[in-house]
């Protein structure tokens, strides 16, 4: 979704970011690093392998965004107001000043300077932030005399991404529009970058909002129908393959008709109902209509795999009517499947 055409990257700065918790010191570069066309390849290719959801972020602090410092550097690099090297400076400092839990890992913190950047529609200046903080070993020859000796090193993989964020100027009012990811730390590790660090929330768009109530329906399945006894692998089978059905059919999202035509039950479906809107932590107004996105519907396509395991033996596709698979018991406890159906293909 990146347009390398008239995308012009301008500058780079690379810092050292320690864990304040463990004495690990900060190391800031008095200069820009060089950029030579490798270089600028390669970096390209870093880009691109770190972002590939479009789900969008913005800056964010419930005082108001003049109160998130990471917003105001951004803000003054974009206007001009500040150059980018005191910038990726001042940048690398807020990193420092939050990298004080244990778990937090040392690492170099990469800050890159678009003069424009093509992304899915975006055309703007952007800021790539990348921290790595994962060293990867690397081989590589080197002709001596008569010999080709072979050497090892560590460093920065750029097919693979620890950390990182890209902030485009646009909607600067509303706190930009931000990508980012950490393909490190989840769930609640996760909040180091996410919440420590960038402090950003989840912007509310149709791939967001899609993608979220895919999810927020599969928890629905599996947490709430399932609480008392688990489903049989049938049953939330067929709950999800309604759910996919009428995400491909629909170009709107209507929250009752959703839940209705999926649980075909009018209590489980206010039910269902209710646990959306306790589920909706960002405030994306999923409990609204709103237009149905094919992209998160493709992104999203493992949830609605239906298949079924059977120890290492079989595979068990269930792609219709559940009432032509039957489960049970034999006499010496073995379990089993029984299928029926009018033609061998």
């Amino acid at each position: 979704m990146f347009d390398k055409t008239l995308s012009s990257l301008s500058d780079l700065a690379v810092h050292f970011i320690g864990n304040k918790s463990k004495e690990e010191e900060l190391r800031l570069s008095a200069a820009q690093s060089g950029l030579d066309h490798p270089t600028r390849n390669i970096i390209w290719h870093y880009l691109q392998s770190a972002f590939r959801d479009p789900a969008f972020y913005q800056f964010n602090h419930p005082s108001g965004l003049e109160f998130n410092n990471l917003f105001k550097v951004c803000q003054s690099l974009f206007s001009k107001n500040q150059d980018f090297l005191s910038a990726s400076r001042q940048m690398a400092q807020l990193l420092f000043e939050v990298s004080d839990h244990p778990q937090v890992k040392s690492g170099e913190l990469l800050v890159i300077y678009f003069e424009n950047l093509r992304y899915s529609g975006i055309e703007a200046p952007a800021i790539a932030l990348f921290k790595s903080e994962q060293k990867h070993p690397f081989l590589f020859t080197e002709e001596e005399d008569a010999n080709i000796e072979l050497y090892s090193y560590q460093g920065i993989n750029p097919t693979k991404v620890d950390k990182a964020a890209l902030i485009f100027n646009t909607d600067e009012e509303e706190g930009f529009q931000i990508l980012a990811v950490d393909n490190i730390n989840k769930g609640d590790e996760a909040k180091f970058w996410f919440e420590s660090f960038l402090k950003i929330q989840m912007r509310s768009t149709e791939f967001v909002k899609t993608s979220e109530l895919i999810k927020v329906t599969k928890s629905f399945v599996d947490q709430d129908l399932g609480a008392d006894a688990p489903l049989e692998r049938t049953e939330s089978l067929e709950f999800m393959g309604r759910s996919k059905e009428y995400f491909e059919l629909e170009e709107v999202y209507d929250p009752e008709a959703y839940s209705k035509q999926v649980f075909q039950d009018e209590g489980v479906a206010d039910r269902f109902q209710e646990f959306v809107k306790s589920r909706d932590i960002q405030n994306l107004e999923l409990d609204s209509n709103f237009d149905i996105s094919d992209e998160a519907l493709k992104k999203k396509g493992r949830v609605f795999k239906s298949v079924i395991k059977l120890d290492k033996n079989f595979h068990v596709y269930v792609h219709g009517d559940r009432s032509k698979i039957e489960k049970g018991t034999d006499d010496d406890g073995r379990q089993f499947y029984k299928l029926y159906f009018d033609e061998e293909h």
